[in-house]
């Protein structure tokens, strides 16, 4: 292997974190210019509908069976509309590096309840400390909310990003068999696109009054924002994940998710102007303290399950 082959991966793996890890300001200033669920359905229909493109260059692929598309309707509700549709709108009120700790912490922490609870996974007691560690983390987020000026509407908005995120880990859970059926990109375009198409009649029910007016219509910010989220955290975020998938496999790929927290983190104080007690920052380190407990968990099980084989043929 050539040096710049194996710099690749890490270099891919960088840019993966770096997308995930700024989207969450994007998200923002999207939501302060423009109706959340609006906004959040049109960025998944197009992206969708690019990642279904993308997939078609890359080969032939065939449309999804009857099966397939109903677990795929299942996965775009719970994982698309109802997901993002809760984070999008919690986001209004919570600042993007809390909804970026919360996200990105419990996207693998839930993960590990839920296949435990469904009995799809068995889980060792380091995996348990970590979902303990993350609930506990975002405990304390939550306790911030007593002094924070929005107060019950904080409180409110961190809820609706942490229930947004369990709904995606649970339709994650349900659908884990369509990524042995079907390429990850082809999908994660499904997914994307039956998702934003269920979000958009709702947006237009209960934001219908706010979508007539021209101020948002006209906002280069606003523009900006979605352009990035389709482009950079659709596009390119899951092309490079897809990669990463393939050269690294699951457990190393996911160590993603304890640094596009700190990275979220840093880019809302930066850019953001986004200023955190002492006690927010204390629940988001804790967060990322249970991210690592499990990812270094599952490296360890994915060890001894490779070397089992060996092992067993001594």
């Amino acid at each position: 292997m050539t040096d710049a082959s194996a710099r690749r991966p890490v270099l891919i793996f960088a840019l993966l974190c770096f997308t995930w890890g700024t989207t969450w300001l994007a998200i923002k200033v999207g939501v302060t210019e423009v109706p959340p669920l609006w906004f959040a359905a049109t960025r998944f229909v197009v992206a969708g509908a690019l990642l279904l493109g993308f997939a078609r260059l890359r080969g032939p692929w065939q449309l999804p069976t009857g099966p397939q598309f109903r677990g795929l309707l299942v996965m775009g509700a719970l994982c698309i509309a109802i997901c993002f549709g809760l984070i999008f709108w919690g986001e209004q009120y919570v600042d993007s590096g809390i909804a970026g700790v919360v996200v990105q912490g419990f996207v693998p922490i839930g993960l590990v309840g839920f296949a435990a609870v469904l009995g799809r996974e068995e889980v060792r007691a380091p995996a348990w400390i970590a979902v303990g560690l993350g609930v506990a983390g975002v405990a304390l987020i939550a306790f911030d909310s007593f002094g924070h000026e929005l107060g019950r509407y904080f409180l409110l908005g961190l809820l609706a990003v942490a229930i947004g995120t369990l709904f995606y880990d649970f339709g994650s859970v349900l659908g884990g068999d369509l990524l042995k059926q079907m390429s990850a990109v082809t999908a994660s375009g499904w997914e994307n696109l039956l998702g934003g198409l269920m979000l958009l009649p709702v947006a237009l029910l209960l934001e219908g009054d706010e979508l007539v007016s021209t101020r948002w219509w006209v906002s280069g910010d606003a523009w900006l924002a979605w352009g990035y989220l389709v482009v950079f955290g659709s596009l390119i975020g899951f092309t490079c994940y897809t990669y990463l998938l393939n050269a690294w496999g699951p457990t190393r790929t996911s160590a993603y998710a304890f640094i596009t927290p700190v990275l979220a983190f840093g880019v809302g104080w930066w850019f953001g102007d986004e200023r955190f007690s002492p006690v927010v920052a204390l629940g988001a380190a804790v967060v990322v303290v249970a991210v690592a407990v499990l990812w270094v968990d599952r490296r360890r099980t994915a060890a001894a399950v490779a070397d089992l084989p060996e092992k067993t043929s001594r």
